[in-house]
């Protein structure tokens, strides 16, 4: 990291400052050079204005400027992006800020959240991800800095979690299905949940029904991949008594017993295709009929079903009614792979820790650096299920209250040995950045239609600089 320095802007901030109050400003802050000039020309291609500073001294230097947004990075020598945002926002609190973190920075990424910060990311850094984020603070930033809604617990003045549900997490991902649910859970709308085996749907569902005006009523589940479809239209319809062989007594099914509740099914993607007209009828005429029963039962149920499986492909393939399909299809929550929110796993594997440890008589544990490193870089096919599955089996057999790499479940520990090899590892970082300078060029590429002397212009570089990039790249456009 480069020693804070303050200085004056340069001839192209100024050139920068004349222009920008006819479209946002941006304050990009970084002490990398290539990284700071990589995501400025990712901004200008967007036709943002933008201004950028080394360190948060050299920042606050343009702080009687306009600007609309600051995006920081987080570690940045003697001050932080942290330092610079507290400073900031306690004179001028409205302006959003996006705080540029690495993995293991969670603890600093929740402190930049409860100092007002709108957003943050996680490097490596996707331009496109990034621009979404950068839209969504200038649009609305007073939203995205409101206080956690009614029902939600926060923790350390952060909204991170739903209490019923547990949805552990500051990503940007989590943080939009906690959004989602707190805005589905007053109506009365059915709800599909996707997502892969393992990601928290049947707590989501939890979640939608604890915030719902049926909160006091029931909350019934039923798993369709455990359910014979032999049984199925019994259990969720019910019989009589003598409808079938072993029906001794009236039974009621699922819905009966969510009456004025909400009814769970989970991976509805496996109910039989000669039933689905039957569920169909039921929801949309909320009246039921027991097996072997003439009668027709009214029931008042919320339905919220999962599934892991992609139905609209199976619409195609005819394996699922597309009525049916469009029926549950209202408003459907995508509850994202742990891959994809790794930004999370420090904090999940804390809160999964302080739930599992003292019922086995065992100490909170420790997570050595190494070991969380791979447990974050780590790929996690089962996603929280596995997480959490992995770290009980650490927990039970541990030796210490800190874990290490030496602690990892067999099917952990192998995939380890054939990960990268350590200088592959070192060299991570110089990748993500050249891939993001790639995306750069190939994108002003593409609005140049392939035009290198307009692109290397647009890019602020010479022809001969873009013609050298793209050799080494293979000749791409």
């Amino acid at each position: 990291m480069s020693q804070a320095t303050t200085a004056m802007p340069t001839n192209q901030e100024k050139s920068d400052l004349k222009s920008a109050n006819r479209r946002p400003l941006i304050l990009v802050v970084e002490d990398g050079p290539a990284e700071r000039e990589a995501l400025a020309r990712v901004l200008r291609l967007e036709d943002y204005q933008v201004l950028t500073a080394r360190n948060p001294e050299h920042a606050l230097t343009l702080f009687d400027q306009p600007v609309s947004l600051v995006i920081s990075d987080l570690k940045m020598g003697v001050r932080s992006g942290i330092d610079l945002l507290r400073t900031w926002t306690s004179r001028r609190p409205e302006t959003p800020f996006i705080i540029v973190t690495a993995y293991g920075d969670v603890e600093s990424a929740v402190e930049a959240m409860k100092l007002g910060a709108c957003d943050f990311m996680t490097k490596p850094i996707d331009p496109t991800k990034l621009l979404d984020m950068v839209k969504r603070c200038l649009e609305s930033p007073v939203a995205a800095n409101a206080a956690p809604a009614a029902g939600l617990q926060p923790v350390a003045g952060v909204d991170v979690r739903l209490d019923v549900e547990r949805m552990v997490g500051v990503s940007a991902s989590i943080r939009r299905v906690r959004d989602q649910i707190r805005r589905v859970a007053p109506s009365d709308s059915t709800v599909l949940l996707l997502g892969e085996s393992g990601t928290g749907k049947e707590l989501a569902a939890e979640a939608v029904h604890a915030h719902s005006s049926r909160a006091q009523k029931p909350l019934v589940v039923v798993n369709m991949a455990a359910v014979p479809e032999s049984l199925v239209e019994s259990e969720l319809f019910g019989h009589v008594k003598g409808a079938f062989t072993g029906a001794g007594v009236d039974r009621p099914g699922r819905f009966e017993m969510a009456d004025g509740g909400t009814l769970f099914i989970d991976e509805v993607g496996d109910f039989p295709l000669s039933l689905q007209a039957k569920l169909l009828r039921a929801l949309e005429t909320r009246v039921i009929q027991r097996v072997g029963g003439n009668d027709d039962r009214a029931v008042n149920v919320r339905l919220v079903a999962a599934t892991s499986r992609n139905v609209r492909e199976m619409v195609r393939s005819g394996k699922f009614r597309e009525d049916l399909y469009y029926r549950l299809n209202v408003v459907t929550i995508e509850m994202p792979p742990l891959r994809e929110r790794r930004e999370d796993i420090p904090m999940l594997l804390e809160h999964f820790a302080t739930h599992i440890a003292p019922p086995l008589g065992k100490p909170v544990p420790t997570f050595d650096a190494d070991l969380q490193g791979f447990l974050i870089s780590y790929e996690w096919p089962g996603n929280i299920r596995e997480l959490r599955n992995s770290l009980e089996s650490m927990i039970v057999l541990s030796r210490t209250q800190e874990l290490t790499l030496e602690d990892l479940p067999p099917n952990l520990a192998d995939d380890r040995q054939n990960g990268p090899t350590s200088e592959e590892s070192s060299s991570a970082d110089d990748l993500q950045l050249s891939r993001l300078e790639k995306s750069v060029i190939l994108q002003t590429l593409k609005r140049t239609e392939g035009n290198r002397t307009k692109a290397a212009e647009a890019l602020g570089i010479s022809v001969r600089t873009l013609q050298r990039r793209l050799k080494e790249w293979g000749g791409e456009v």
